[in-house]
């Protein structure tokens, strides 16, 4: 297992609600590992063991091994009612990667009721002992009436460490907040009391480093709310202080935090880089979520993307303002945010337009040197909101924007210098030399003119780029949303305004094929073809069958080869779906089989004279490409086997059964027409399935991944020609399926 794999996997897939998408997921994630899918699994199985759990393992990289562990033995010991030191344990609350949370009765020297925290038994590695401690050694340093207190600390018979802290019965952030339907304004007031606590451990010295609404519980005292901030399990000591005697080791490339909170410079995964504005933006993206009901960048897209892709969107990409992604919720979710917040979503909108978008953007800078100074600095800017005052989060100065404007232009700011210096000397001087600094003045002149026509041309290009990437946002936002007609009007906008930019046109055309509007589709990635598209990113999977598909077969051959020069780099699924659909020779195909076999393996992989790390190819998407592989090299017994197995041993994979075409084809090959006939069968069977399923969606929607059945279709066209002698008989279904497609995005 690669370091901190298994980590980032359990912390990702904690965040899925639906356990059928949490286990596609994992499958995905893990691949061929056996050994990674084992242990991620057994850590997903002790977390959802009880209802709320209260300590979820985030820390990327710092996963103790669970070889020893012995259920039986670990309820032996910890068992309700038993004693740990003056402390009865009465209810298990809480139960994450390796720590256990109890409501327990103080005995003695009083009696009250505490909550305990205990490492679970064989999970006593040094790291996790260190970050227990720390984590303990955090609290105890704080006394703040929003943070929960330390009470005792010590060691079990058994040599496990715990401490007592303050018992919360309280209810996540966010739940609590829409449960009781909370305004505005009194979740505005909740945010106060949370940064100031936030402050509290700055001043102690502690970077918290996950903030986030299941890390703050609300409880009631006296009527009033009372956000209580938790889990300080991944804490960083600012400065030259140590929080605990115990060497913490965090591994290199390991990334600590919950991806959707996560700071830019904590998905840089250097510890040396993280200080308190870090929390800074975890408290922006709460805020951010307060308001608007979601967060800058969705949970769903950020499982959707590998991990670099992931971190390249929270490091880069800049998120839209509030106001403006609460208006890309749809109508049915918009309705529901505001009614949490007893709110028209017009006025909810209103009121996030202005000073709370600006406070929000303010936190969540790139640039850490523009964000809040501290937590109280943001805490004080939210309550001049509520006082109805002026906030310093305002839009960038006059003179900020003089500067940026001034490293843009620096060659006619100079030459206007030099006009005055010359005017200036021409006057002192002498009158004789009038003329000679009027000259020099109608040059400047004319370099002034040719120096404001091309500023104001490269700012016209700038702006209409910026216009269109926020365009691309809102169209991705939409899609995301299932908002078919917006996500299209967004971006034929986009293709209006940047013509020359092949972003918008490769979007366009991944809309088109989402939809299964082929020959549109073809067309716009045409169109970035055209404008100099990279074609070997994951970007462009199945378009070479989407230009085969629709009869362009000169543009496939053209792609398929350019796939073949440049498969050095890019995506694997793309480079070997593309130069596989283009029937390669045998020779060609059994190297590819060879490289798709080491794919299978999960082990290093060398292709195109270059070394590769495993890939994320779904297992089941690697058994069907070996299986396709070795049928074009004349491999038919290995063939079938790995499509066989594809079919068998991965359900979860998006391209499920689109394996019998290529079984029927083989199996002809090699002369069995009993299995080759039974094989289309199961093909035609599943292309029915799928048609009802996709007109049944009321969208006309392809019902796989589009690449997978643009495959499909191809693939059991010709297995049908093969072994019939008939092309497959037409289906006014397809017809319906188009009316359909068009009809979404009107």
């Amino acid at each position: 297992m690669a370091i901190g794999q298994e980590r980032n996997i359990f912390s990702d897939a904690i965040e899925i609600r639906s356990l059928d998408e949490r286990a596609r997921f994992v499958s995905q994630a893990c691949g061929s590992d056996e050994q990674l899918h084992a242990v991620v699994t057994d850590l997903l199985h002790e977390h959802d063991r009880v209802d709320s759990p209260v300590d979820r393992p985030v820390v990327a990289g710092l996963m103790p091994t669970i070889a020893n562990f012995d259920p039986d033995e670990h309820h032996a010991q910890h068992r309700i009612g038993t004693m740990v030191g003056p402390y009865k344990l009465m209810e298990k609350v809480g139960e994450g990667g390796f720590g256990l949370v109890f409501v327990a009765d103080q005995q003695q020297p009083v009696r009250r009721r505490v909550a305990l925290k205990i490492i679970k038994p064989g999970m006593e590695t040094r790291e996790v002992i260190a970050r227990f401690e720390a984590e303990r050694q955090a609290i105890a340093m704080m006394d703040h009436e929003n943070i929960a207190r330390v009470f005792d600390a010590g060691v079990t018979e058994t040599g496990q460490p715990y401490f007592v802290m303050e018992l919360v019965r309280g209810v996540p952030l966010n739940d609590f907040c829409d449960n009781q339907r909370l305004d505005t304004q009194a979740r505005l007031n909740l945010f106060v009391s949370i940064c100031n606590a936030v402050q509290h451990a700055h001043q102690k010295g502690i970077i918290h480093r996950d903030l986030k609404p299941s890390n703050v519980l609300v409880t009631l005292q006296d009527g009033r709310p009372i956000p209580k901030v938790i889990d300080f399990g991944i804490v960083k000591a600012i400065g030259g202080q140590s929080l605990t005697d115990k060497t913490i080791y965090t591994r290199l490339a390991s990334m600590i935090g919950t991806p959707a909170y996560m700071s830019p410079e904590q998905a840089e995964m250097s510890n040396v880089d993280v200080d308190t504005r870090s929390d800074i933006y975890s408290l922006g993206v709460m805020l951010y979520e307060l308001l608007a009901g979601t967060t800058p960048f969705t949970r769903e897209r950020l499982n959707s993307v590998g991990f670099d892709e992931l971190r390249k969107i929270i490091r880069e990409e800049e998120p839209p303002r509030p106001s403006a992604r609460f208006s890309t919720l749809g109508n049915h979710l918009a309705t529901t945010v505001s009614a949490k917040r007893r709110l028209e979503p017009a006025k909810l909108a209103s009121l996030m337009k202005g000073d709370l978008d600006w406070i929000v953007m303010k936190a969540l800078d790139k640039d850490r040197g523009r964000r809040y100074p501290s937590a109280v600095a943001m805490a004080e800017d939210v309550q001049r909101f509520l006082m109805r005052e002026p906030v310093e989060a305002r839009p960038p100065s006059a003179a900020y924007r003089f500067s940026k404007f001034a490293r843009r232009n620096k060659v006619a700011l100079f030459t206007i210098g030099s006009i005055a210096a010359a005017l200036l000397i021409g006057s002192v001087i002498s009158l004789w030399q009038a003329k000679v600094a009027l000259d020099a003045m109608r040059q400047a002149r004319v370099a002034e003119i040719e120096a404001t026509e091309s500023r104001d041309e490269l700012e016209k290009f700038t702006d209409r780029l910026k216009h269109a990437n926020q365009l691309l946002t809102s169209g991705r936002a939409y899609v995301e949303s299932g908002d078919w007609a917006n996500a299209h009007d967004a971006y034929l906008t986009a293709t209006q305004v940047q013509p020359r930019y092949f972003h918008v046109w490769m979007e366009r055309g991944a809309l088109f094929g989402k939809l299964g509007l082929w020959e549109k589709a073809a067309a716009d990635f045409a169109k970035a073809i055209d404008l100099g598209a990279p074609v070997n990113g994951a970007e462009f999977m199945g378009v070479p069958h989407l230009f085969l598909f629709t009869g362009d077969e000169t543009a496939q051959k053209r792609l398929s080869h350019e796939l073949t020069q440049s498969g050095e780099s890019g995506s694997w699924g793309t480079t070997l779906r593309g130069r596989l659909i283009d029937n390669p020779s045998e020779q060609a195909a059994a190297e590819m089989a060879q490289q798709c076999e080491q794919l299978v393996d999960g082990e290093v992989l060398n292709v195109f004279g270059r070394t590769r790390r495993r890939s994320r190819m779904p297992f089941g998407a690697k058994l069907y490409l070996a299986g396709w592989a070795h049928l074009h090299a004349g491999n038919l017994p290995k063939a079938v086997e790995r499509l066989e197995q594809a079919y068998e041993q991965d359900q979860n994979w998006g391209g499920h059964g689109i394996e019998f075409p290529l079984l029927a084809i083989a199996y002809h090959r090699m002369g069995d027409s009993e299995k080759a006939l039974a094989s289309l069968n199961r093909s035609s069977e599943q292309l029915d399935s799928w048609l009802r399923a996709s007109l049944a969606r009321h969208q006309g929607t392809p019902p796989i991944p589009w690449f997978d059945w643009v495959e499909f279709l191809l693939i059991h066209q010709e297995a049908t020609e093969l072994i019939t002698g008939q092309q497959p008989p037409s289906d006014p279904r397809f017809a319906e399926q188009r009316e359909l497609a068009q009809a979404a995005i009107r």
